[in-house]
Parts: C-alpha cells; sequence; structure tokens
C-alpha cells in the first residue's frame, strides 16, 4: 500500500534462497555469494558473501528497492558453482500534485509540495508559466517545495499559474523514461476566514 512507504528514505530487500542438490554440486557448502546490480542491464558485482548453511540476507539502506540479484555457492575447497537464476526488482513510484496553495504567511499550506507519500523520485524537474506561456520559475531537485515566488523573487500574485513537471523515479532500468505532469495550480495570497 501507499502509506507502507510514507516518509520513507531507506529500504531493504530481504533475499531468500534454496539450494538446490545436482550430480556435480559439492554437498559441502561454506557459504553463498550474493551478486547485485542497480540497474537491471548492469554487470552484477559481489555484494557480500554469508556463511552456509544461512539462505537468506537482508540488503539494507538503499534508497530504491530496484536492483537484480544472483546467487553462487562456494564449496570449502573454493569453487564457485554457476549463478543461480537473476531476480530484478523494480520500484513502484508514486507522485501526487495538488492544484491550490496558500503562500500567505499564516504556515498553512505555504508551498507547492507533492502530497503525501512520494515514492521513489530521483529528481523532480519543474517550471511555472503565466496564462499567456512566459515562464516565470524554474528548479529542480530531488524534491519540489515551490514556495510561489518567481526565478527572481518576486512573490506571484493570486490566481492560476500553469506548470510542467517532469519526474525522474528510482527504477529498475537506468534510462526509465520520466513522468510528465502538465497541469495548473492556484495560488490563494489572501487570508481566507474558514466560516
Amino acid at each position: 500500500s501507499a502509506e507502507s512507504f510514507c516518509d520513507q528514505t531507506s529500504f531493504t530487500n530481504q533475499l531468500r534462497w534454496t539450494p538446490t542438490a545436482s550430480p556435480s554440486c559439492e554437498a559441502n557448502i561454506a557459504s553463498y555469494k550474493i551478486y547485485y546490480g542497480r540497474y537491471r542491464t548492469d554487470t552484477l558485482g559481489v555484494l557480500t558473501s554469508v556463511s552456509a548453511p544461512a539462505t537468506s540476507f537482508d540488503h539494507s539502506s538503499l534508497s530504491t528497492v530496484a536492483g537484480c540479484y544472483y546467487v553462487t555457492a562456494v564449496s570449502q575447497r573454493g569453487l564457485e558453482s554457476a549463478p543461480s537464476n537473476k531476480v530484478c526488482n523494480q520500484a513502484c513510484p508514486e507522485l501526487v500534485l495538488p492544484n491550490v496553495f496558500t503562500p500567505n504567511g499564516d504556515g498553512k499550506n505555504e508551498v507547492f509540495a507533492p502530497l503525501k507519500c512520494p515514492r521513489f523520485v530521483e529528481r523532480i524537474d519543474f517550471v511555472v508559466y503565466n496564462r499567456w506561456g512566459a515562464k516565470l520559475y524554474a528548479g529542480s531537485g530531488p524534491t519540489l517545495s515551490w514556495d510561489g515566488k518567481s526565478s527572481d523573487g518576486t512573490d506571484l500574485p493570486t490566481g492560476l499559474y500553469y506548470y510542467q513537471a517532469t519526474v525522474y523515479y528510482a527504477m529498475l532500468d537506468r534510462n526509465a523514461p520520466p513522468q510528465v505532469f502538465k497541469s495548473w495550480v492556484q495560488i490563494i495570497r489572501e487570508n481566507m476566514s474558514m466560516k
């Protein structure tokens, strides 16, 4: 569920495997080597080694769950088996943007930022235009938190503004196409009394 990743910035992939016996297999497995690649097309490199009889490993402190793994068995004489099947884990990204914010100094809803629980965002390129298509603001970074000012620091007045947010996610494919949001947001600067 979306809630399970709320405000989470560090992830863990739990790896489990089952040893298989074959005529060429040595019965005396000393350890297992775990190979990892962040992207689907990467050549996987040795991540770690775990001593037998353990058949699990938690790969923690990850910035995304996307990545590929395989395991080899190493005998007591140091002979390494052929790799297991390669298993790739894909990230399920999410980002939702609001359509109104109120940068009026009351401490509530002061910035235009993603709604609760954005997931696996690497970078957001954000551009704001007025209704005539003039570019008023542009920014880029790992998060989006626009304060309703133009690029030169001027408060933009109450009104409707158009934006394009190009969102790059931490996916399995190195050059995964970004998600492009083209929409509008309303700035309301007047203090609104709730009646």
